[in-house]
């Protein structure tokens, strides 16, 4: 008869935990790589420009230029801003910073019609640039926000 070798009983047990050590580790390694990746970058303060800032409007509320951005804003805006304006939209509540609450007499005394245009203009992200619309648009569109504060 031929002599084999005994074999350690916790050989295979051993060499399991060895396994699952290892793939433990990649785990989690590959969720701290994960992670770091999730983690965005700050982002820079919203800040518009003194020369932005300082820009009059030019255009004069009239009813006709205000249910004209009443609709761009309940197209474009609302999903965000939502339909009163207040920040609080359908699509709010997945981002990070929470929209401007447009409804806010105080939050809407603190910011010129220069620095709404210019922002509507440039946008930020996650708010896109809205420059496709013509200025009077754009400066419309101010007039109404204006109407939104309480």
């Amino acid at each position: 008869m031929l002599w084999t070798p005994r074999r350690d009983p916790f050989d295979s047990f051993r060499r399991a935990v060895r396994i699952v050590s290892a793939f433990s580790s990649v785990i989690l390694v590959g969720a701290a790589i994960s992670a770091a990746q999730l983690k965005k970058p700050a982002m820079p303060p919203w800040v518009a420009p003194e020369a932005a800032r300082n820009v009059k409007n030019p255009i004069k509320p009239s009813p006709q230029g205000l249910k004209v951005a009443a609709r761009l804003f309940k197209e474009n805006c609302a999903a965000c801003h939502a339909a009163t304006g207040a920040g609080n939209g359908p699509l709010a509540k997945g981002l990070e910073d929470r929209p401007m609450n447009f409804t806010s007499a105080s939050a809407m005394r603190a910011i010129s019609d220069g620095e709404l245009f210019w922002k509507i203009t440039t946008g930020h992200l996650p708010m896109p640039s809205w420059a496709q619309f013509s200025d009077m648009q754009r400066w419309e569109l101010v007039d109404y926000l204006r109407t939104l504060a309480k």
